[in-house]
């Protein structure tokens, strides 16, 4: 049985087509990314522009179509930040539905938690903190193997807070360190947690320009390494170039050029909060959760 996963974010459109195997083990056959910034001009009373409305529904189309010429008929929609914060998400939904026939599942905040932590943490026999460090939210999702201890959503993403902070100045980026502090603050009872892995395109990035990737090449960032020192200085490095100097860096596409400052403070804040020395990168996110969920329903019912 092939399965297909759309993921309609606040930065990109995402898909996933997979292939059950022996076992209930899944097989990913094509998975893809298309930055079409559903969040553009976001903010706490985000409404999605029809400019950024056409750009994603073309999109979600477009892998709709590459699923159906591959086979894969069972086709499910999903929605995150920006589908849930937006005045018009409902009818972006609706808009959605209407032209493929296919609903879209919004996910919570803590929803998305836990797939995201399904989809990167491997069943892991120690326990791990996921965070996923996205376009319009970031999540934290604390467990051990497939039992899930807390979960986390906070109004923080690469491009909200590109919107929200001035990127271009010291006291922007200090502001939105401060902000960042202010809301990891409900999350200290996790301050013990050793293992930590960051999914989302923030994470993937920085390691890719570490690596000096020309082109991206997942299996390298899968368990790839981010040691504190490094992203605090990756992180300040950013901060410091023009947009031109970003795009032109090895491992950085030219359309997160304008949000990868905002989305590294986040994660140098996370780490300095937290006093992490290091995070373990992960390819495998919320796409993979999602198609994990599944396996983990078949379980049960064993």
């Amino acid at each position: 049985m092939k399965k297909t996963i759309i993921d309609v974010g606040t930065n990109s459109v995402r898909m996933l087509i997979a292939e059950k195997k022996d076992g209930n083990e899944w097989e990913t056959l094509d998975k893809r990314l298309n930055s079409t910034r559903l969040g553009e001009g976001m903010s706490d009373n985000a409404v999605i522009l029809d400019s950024a409305r056409k750009r994603t529904k073309m999109a979600v189309e477009e892998f709709i179509d590459i699923s159906k010429k591959q086979n894969s008929e069972n086709i499910f929609i999903y929605g995150t930040s920006i589908m849930r914060d937006a005045q018009n998400g409902k009818d972006f939904s609706d808009e959605i539905k209407k032209s493929t026939g296919i609903p879209v599942t919004v996910l919570s905040g803590k929803d998305e938690a836990y797939y995201s932590y399904i989809g990167a943490s491997g069943n892991s026999s120690a326990v791990t903190a996921v965070v996923d460090v996205g376009g319009g939210s970031t999540e934290i999702c604390v467990g051990l193997g497939a039992e899930v201890d807390c979960r986390y959503s906070f109004n923080l993403g690469c491009v909200r807070d590109s919107c929200a902070f001035d990127m271009t100045t010291a006291r922007g980026i200090g502001e939105l360190k401060k902000h960042c502090f202010s809301l990891f603050k409900s999350a200290d009872s996790i301050a013990s947690v050793k293992r930590w892995i960051a999914v989302g395109g923030t994470a993937t990035s920085m390691a890719s320009i570490l690596l000096e990737m020309e082109i991206y090449d997942s299996e390298k960032i899968q368990g790839c390494i981010l040691k504190q020192e490094d992203v605090q200085r990756l992180s300040k490095e950013l901060s410091r170039m023009s947009h031109e100097e970003r795009c032109a860096l090895k491992g950085i596409p030219e359309e997160r050029a304008d949000i990868i400052v905002a989305g590294s403070v986040i994660i140098d804040s996370l780490m300095e909060y937290f006093a992490l020395s290091e995070f373990i990168v992960s390819d495998k996110d919320l796409l993979e959760g999602l198609l994990e969920a599944d396996i983990l329903k078949h379980k049960e019912n064993e």
